[in-house]
């Protein structure tokens, strides 16, 4: 083994002294829950990331993966983080085929410049994760998050048909394909995608686009928790193809109360339903909606953007209070939901189409409360034949409450956790394994 100082010297010549932090004050801002790494790595090519894996592997040291940061309070509080890689300059577009609807982009390249790019053509890439556009690519994929527009499109899982990864062994390998028809037999990008960079670090995605709809907007009304359950189950097997829907409860609605036309006192919901396509399509499903929910509201183009962007940041983990998504069979979505909203004070979406329910305790709460909250949510889930993960909270809390839960299949993840990174340096303790 060699020593310290000699591995921050080596990765200062795989990447240069201006891309290598090692001084306590530049690397205290990288600190994750808390826990500052001991050197950032900012590398500039495949090669480079495959050459400090090498050399953290050879030096003892773990491993963290960084891209925006935006959601770095994600997963279990990291064992102490030896070297982060901060792939930010891994940030241009590798091939795009706009007529077959694909992109290839490196991992550090931020959504929000991806979609300029592809926009151009009137394209997009369906992916929404909650806060800022500014997470990158890798970011959204490593961690598999996804907004309200999973309902239509799917989640990264779902989208993304191609990989370069690099793995601990300093080997950089290749999943799938860059053409949709080119990818055939087991999807070995699956190990990758939302295992919060565990498996090997993710260097491009390629990805499916989708035509930008020419016209956008959200119906929404205010009703009993009968009624939102009913006319979503109703959306959800009906003949229409809404972009999204989620129901939330009062105290989520009046965090959007600047943006919503509608209001929901305590025990009432708000329904917010997401429509897209050509003008002809989307006023053919309103009236379908119309005929089925009464009084609804409509919002369009900016106005219906906005709502969808404050929706997001509804459940975008901050770390600074309890974030738990339980994930239930989608006839259980309204039972679920029913547990959450008999929290006092706590903010609940549920995902109708989805299966998923967010709910979110008040920041003010004492942790004690928080927990026996969260407790009761993961016990209700489990009940209903689903499982709950923590999103984000506070590192006390974390560290009292398991953040993923009872992890089914455990034994198989830790063997494919072996196969990729059998010296066991990436991830930190952040993922199940």
């Amino acid at each position: 083994m060699i020593g310290l100082t000699q591995t921050l010297h080596r990765f200062e010549e795989a990447v240069g002294e201006r891309h290598l932090l090692t001084a306590t004050a530049a690397v205290a801002s990288y600190a994750v829950d808390g826990q500052p790494p001991v050197a950032v790595a900012f590398p500039g090519s495949a090669d480079e990331v495959a050459a400090l894996l090498r050399l953290a592997v050879e030096g003892r040291l773990s491993v963290l993966v960084r891209g925006a940061g935006s959601h770095l309070c994600l997963g279990a509080p990291p064992k102490p983080i030896g070297l982060l890689l901060a792939l930010t300059r891994l940030n241009g577009i590798v091939a795009y085929d706009a007529e077959d609807l694909t992109v290839t982009a490196q991992a550090g390249m931020s959504l929000a410049t991806l979609q300029k790019t592809v926009g151009a053509h009137r394209q997009m890439l369906p992916f929404d994760p909650p806060g800022s556009d500014s997470a990158t690519l890798g970011g959204i994929v490593s961690t598999n998050l996804t907004g309200p527009m999973r309902m239509r499109y799917g989640a990264p899982r779902d989208l993304v048909i191609g990989m370069r990864v690099a793995l601990s062994t300093g080997e950089v390998i290749k999943t799938g394909g860059r053409t949709v028809k080119n990818v055939a037999g087991y999807d070995l990008g699956k190990v990758f995608i939302g295992s919060l960079g565990s498996a090997g670090v993710i260097l491009e995605i390629t990805a499916r686009l989708t035509p930008r709809p020419e016209a956008e907007a959200v119906l929404c009304a205010a009703l009993s928790p009968k009624e939102a359950a009913e006319a979503a189950a109703w959306l959800v097997g009906s003949r229409l193809e809404p972009t999204s829907c989620e129901i939330i409860n009062h105290v989520a609605a009046q965090r959007l109360r600047a943006v919503l036309p509608v209001t929901a006192e305590a025990g009432r919901q708000v329904i917010l339903i997401g429509v897209s396509g050509e003008r002809v399509t989307l006023e053919r499903q309103e009236r379908d909606v119309r005929e089925r929910i009464a009084n609804c509201a409509r919002l369009d183009g900016d106005d219906a953007r906005g709502v969808w962007l404050r929706a997001r940041g509804l459940t975008g983990a901050s770390g600074k209070s309890a974030l738990i998504r339980a994930s239930v069979p989608v006839s259980s979505v309204p039972a679920m939901m029913e547990a959450a909203c008999a929290l006092d004070g706590w903010m609940t979406v549920g995902r109708a189409g989805d299966g998923l329910v967010l709910a979110s305790a008040p920041p003010e709460q004492e942790l004690a409360a928080t927990l026996r909250g969260l407790t009761s949510l993961r016990a209700r889930s489990v009940a209903l034949g689903g499982h709950a993960v923590l999103e984000s909270g506070p590192v006390d809390l974390k560290r009292e409450f398991a953040v993923w839960g009872e992890v089914p299949n455990a034994d198989l993840m830790r063997q494919l956790k072996q196969s990729y990174d059998p010296a066991d340096v990436l991830g930190c303790g952040r993922f199940v394994v």
